[in-house]
């Protein structure tokens, strides 16, 4: 999504207004979502937002990209208490790194967003599609449909549109057979975690994961935001011996690992962190604590030079 940053941060920027809020953990969005999804990533901002360790992070976060403060001032927005749910779906990918050329891709914000404010958008172009007005700017298409804002590709919103007015359900996550592997890792994903992640290992980053000695079919993860951030995360192998066999490796470059943390100031992340296998399943647990999720965003701050507008915006 990074590519399409401009219109993406506009959208997303909108001033707080009259239209109703609408909240979720995003399971109330998979027919929303293409069949060949591979990757479901939500943040649930209206469970997360009274958390002081949320707002400190987005703040220190935001002052790293100035360029996306500066215009998110100028709407007048304030995304903590004006967005309530962001989600952003992806799929058709041969690898991990091929995001930019997903078959599929569409971000879902939830919130009080003013619909008349996309016409304010400079440079964007409208157009219509099934009574929906579509805003088009580089390489990015915006739309609203009922309350919820929709970022897709461009050229991608009027097949995006078909799904989400449920006119496209032989080929959404939760009508097409080829939907399944994703709705089965869905069904064991923690999404009541303030910020949760659902994926399907493409086929060439599981064969090179294989020739390292593990086998990952999916992989999902959650975070909560109390005075600390919880961590957990599942990595679902083929068969139990594997993922036992992937835990003792793991486990015997822990050592290297557990230092390299206490070396950077995460020395009780480092003692909270376990790694155990139930049945084919790898499960990973961590919790960092306030002053090492600072000192975190201290070494990105470091690594980003204090800012610069080529830091990730949208999720």
């Amino acid at each position: 999504m990074i590519k399409h940053r401009s219109l993406a941060l506009s959208a997303f920027a909108l001033c707080a207004a009259a239209t109703p809020a609408l909240a979720g953990d995003g399971t109330n969005l998979y027919g929303m979502f293409a069949q060949d999804t591979q990757m479901v990533v939500v943040f649930d901002v209206a469970d997360a937002r009274d958390s002081a360790l949320v707002q400190k992070g987005y703040d220190k976060v935001l002052a790293m990209a100035p360029d996306a403060q500066t215009k998110l001032t100028e709407l007048g927005i304030d995304p903590m208490k004006d967005v309530d749910t962001i989600a952003l779906a992806a799929g058709g990918m041969k690898d991990f790194e091929d995001m930019d050329r997903a078959k599929s891709m569409v971000m879902v914000i939830e919130g009080r967003l003013p619909k008349d404010k996309l016409d304010t958008v400079a440079g964007a172009k409208r157009s219509t599609y099934k009574g929906v007005s579509i805003y088009s700017k580089d390489d990015s298409d915006v739309a609203f449909v009922g309350d919820r804002l929709l970022l897709t590709k461009g050229g991608k919103m009027k097949a995006q549109i078909d799904l989400a007015k449920g006119k496209a359900k032989g080929k959404s996550l939760t009508g097409s057979a080829k939907g399944k592997k994703m709705r089965d890792t869905l069904a064991t994903t923690d999404t009541t975690a303030d910020l949760w992640l659902a994926v399907l290992v493409p086929d060439k980053a599981r064969k090179e994961m294989e020739r390292d000695g593990m086998t990952a079919l999916s992989v999902s993860g959650g975070a909560n935001f109390t005075a600390n951030l919880v961590m957990a995360l599942r990595i679902d192998s083929n068969s139990e011996d594997s993922a036992a066999k992937a835990v003792a490796m793991i486990q015997g470059q822990l050592g290297q690992a557990v230092s390299t943390m206490q070396q950077i100031g995460l020395g009780k992340a480092a003692k909270s962190l376990s790694i155990t296998n139930e049945q084919a399943a790898i499960k990973i647990a961590i919790t960092f604590t306030e002053a090492e999720i600072n000192a975190i965003l201290g070494l990105m701050g470091s690594f980003a030079g204090g800012g610069g507008s080529d830091f990730p915006v949208a999720p």
